[in-house]
């Protein structure tokens, strides 16, 4: 009986070990657990700007930069585009050398200087010969000279914040960098130079960063009509709105306008907020709901409706502040809102707590006769025949109306 007893306690201990149980065997050989290591997040922050440091200079491609603003001025863009684009084979003076050079160099010549002055090499310097000019690319700067190093005056530079996505968000430069973008030796891949105003990396959400953004005074949340939106309906990409680029920034007429008043109702200070003209222009929209000026709208601006010598028709502003000649071109408007802000008192609030003086205002008794104002519309041509520079308000329109002067039908337009 003990003998049986003793087989089935074995048995037992046998039948436990198979199915499993523990302490079954005094070895640990066969004792194998396997480890399961979590994963580990993917951090998908774009990583290339993540370590830069406020005041840091990099050197990237447009289309690295995000915009912080809902839309910009066509007019300003055209203006730039109108001016850099000159004819190579314009008539006007091609019995005469030097001022053909003089003519090109200050048209296609001022897109390099421009360029070397944004991206902070001071200015470019006159090509010395028309053969050069014309192998001159902006996306090839061994072909253009400017006077100090790109990159190295970090004052002039154009500025960026590092986003919550490791991604650049341009904080002043929307223009500048849409004009570059637009030209046929330019385009989203072209380099340019900007420097950072702050790294907000840190911050865990786009919530978190926009909110960051707007109380910094680092993002201007208004489209084209002034109206308030969301940073989700910010545009995805600088440039113009087109078909080729739908997901670009829309027009702000009276963004535009701020740039033509420069100098003449304002001036551009040290030190002046992000968006500054988007703050005048946020007043200009005041003043008109209380009836000081009149709106856009009531002048003759639109190439679809008016001829361009309606629009380009003069207007000067006497001591009275009252103007003489064309009371509706562009010129006009220029004038009416530039008196406004060249009538303002210095602690007068434009936007916030900032004042007339805080964003510039000048005294519009000193600037009403100013060339600033004067040149707005002429021709780029001088009573004796010799090329001068065009104004903005010219360069502008008849780049809207004519395009690149390329053939007969578009150098009839420009009046060559």
């Amino acid at each position: 009986m003990k003998h049986q007893a003793f087989k089935m306690l074995s048995l037992t201990v046998a039948l436990s070990c198979f199915i499993g149980l523990a302490g079954c065997n005094d070895s640990n050989d066969d004792q194998e657990q396997t480890v399961v290591t979590p994963e580990q997040p993917v951090d998908t922050r774009d990583q290339r700007f993540l370590d830069a440091k406020t005041d840091d200079v990099l050197e990237v491609s447009i289309s690295d930069l995000n915009p912080t603003q809902g839309a910009i001025g066509y007019d300003q863009i055209y203006y730039k585009l109108g001016r850099w684009q000159g004819d190579w084979e314009r008539t006007t003076w091609l019995s005469n050398d030097a001022q053909e050079l003089d003519y090109l160099n200050k048209t296609v010549g001022k897109k390099f200087s421009d360029y070397c002055e944004d991206m902070g090499g001071v200015e470019g310097k006159d090509f010395e010969t028309i053969d050069a000019l014309k192998k001159a690319k902006l996306s090839d700067p061994s072909t253009f000279a400017c006077k100090e190093q790109l990159g190295s005056q970090t004052a002039s530079l154009k500025t960026v914040v590092v986003g919550y996505d490791g991604k650049l968000y341009l904080t002043d430069g929307h223009h500048t960098m849409t004009e570059f973008l637009e030209l046929p030796d330019g385009g989203k891949d072209l380099k340019v130079f900007v420097r950072v105003a702050g790294n907000y990396s840190d911050s865990t959400t786009a919530d978190e960063f926009w909110a960051k953004m707007v109380n910094n005074g680092q993002a201007w949340l208004k489209n084209g009509a002034n109206e308030t939106i969301t940073y989700s309906q910010l545009p995805k990409n600088l440039g113009l709105k087109s078909t080729s680029n739908p997901d670009g920034m829309e027009n702000d007429p009276y963004r535009s306008l701020v740039y033509f008043t420069r100098d003449i109702g304002y001036s551009k200070v040290d030190g002046a907020a992000d968006f500054a003209e988007f703050l005048w222009e946020d007043w200009f929209h005041k003043q008109i709901e209380a009836g000081s000026v009149p709106a856009l709208s009531d002048f003759h601006l639109d190439i679809n409706q008016y001829t361009i010598e309606e629009i380009l028709a003069e207007t000067s502003i006497k001591k009275t502040l009252l103007l003489s000649g064309s009371a509706t071109g562009y010129q006009a408007a220029v004038a009416n809102y530039s008196i406004l802000m060249g009538s303002t008192q210095p602690t007068d609030i434009i936007y916030g707590d900032k004042t007339a003086q805080d964003m510039g205002a000048l005294d519009i008794n000193t600037t009403r006769d100013s060339d600033d104002f004067n040149d707005l519309v002429r021709t780029d041509v001088k009573k004796d025949g010799s090329p001068r520079t065009g104004g903005k308000i010219w360069y502008a329109i008849k780049y809207q109306k004519c395009g690149v002067p390329q053939d007969q039908v578009s150098r009839a337009c420009w009046g060559w």
